[in-house]
């Protein structure tokens, strides 16, 4: 399903397969006066999931909703049903995790996936739920990676504790300070272009793959990110390879990267 580790060439390339996992919502013949489509893609505006509105010659199938991916169909519902689903959940992310019965058909395939951010304040947001994650599990491995080393010192209280909590940790940026102390916690200090420019927090779940998460922001021009983030154990498994092999960063934190 993802292609292996060995393949990719930085994070970049990991940052574009996590989006290859997008969906698509595709609404057939629905009233053309209806703001449906924009109800859902506000609902659904941090889910890595497009919203398509189609007509057909015949006007069959009415007012039906097709869920897929790039592989197959995962959902077909009635559009009266998401209708009442936007009525009745509160937009975004949080709320996705605990939808029940009614609305099982569609959420299911929808919570806890990729989702996508241009917002800086929504990808350091989920970045914290990480290391909140990690911190909540107490073993296992997070990659984190700052941009630059100096960086790294203004978040050393948060990654010490982690490390010092049973947590491998491993710190990544570029040289432009002296690297900080992170007690058990460990430092990359690498000078390459992938480093500069992503930001990244990323953890193997501690031996649970439900608690396996990954955060990938790529900055641009402006300081602007275009951020992914997903709760896919084989994203992270994906992502978690291409940094052990590039960086010889082991789990069990045997190597400093120094």
């Amino acid at each position: 399903m993802y292609p292996p580790s060995s393949e990719l060439t930085d994070l970049r390339d990991s940052i574009e397969c996590i989006r290859r996992h997008e969906k698509e919502l595709r609404l057939f013949n629905v009233d053309g006066t209806d703001a449906i489509r924009e109800t859902l893609g506000a609902f659904f505006e941090t889910q890595n999931v497009r919203i398509v509105v189609d007509r057909t010659a015949s006007g069959r199938p009415e007012d039906i909703a097709v869920l897929s991916d790039a592989t197959e169909v995962l959902a077909v519902v009635d559009m009266s049903l998401l209708r009442e689903l936007v009525e009745d959940v509160p937009a975004g992310t949080g709320q996705l995790g605990i939808a029940d019965g009614e609305y099982e058909d569609v959420l299911r395939y929808l919570k806890e996936t990729t989702f996508r951010s241009y917002d800086t304040e929504q990808l350091l947001f989920a970045s914290r739920e990480i290391e909140d994650r990690a911190r909540r599990v107490g073993r296992g491995s997070i990659h984190a990676g700052f941009q630059r080393c100096s960086v790294i010192a203004t978040q050393r209280s948060v990654y010490t504790d982690l490390a010092r909590r049973g947590v491998s940790v491993h710190a990544y940026g570029v040289p432009d300070a002296t690297p900080p102390d992170l007690g058990p916690g460990h430092v990359h200090a690498v000078p390459t272009d992938e480093i500069a420019k992503t930001w990244f927090v990323v953890f193997d779940g501690g031996g649970n793959d439900t608690q396996k998460t990954a955060l990938l922001a790529r900055e641009h021009d402006g300081g602007r990110f275009d951020g992914v983030w997903t709760y896919d154990p084989g994203l992270v498994d994906h992502v978690l390879g291409h940094l052990t092999q590039t960086y010889d960063a082991s789990t069990d934190g045997a190597m400093s990267g120094l």
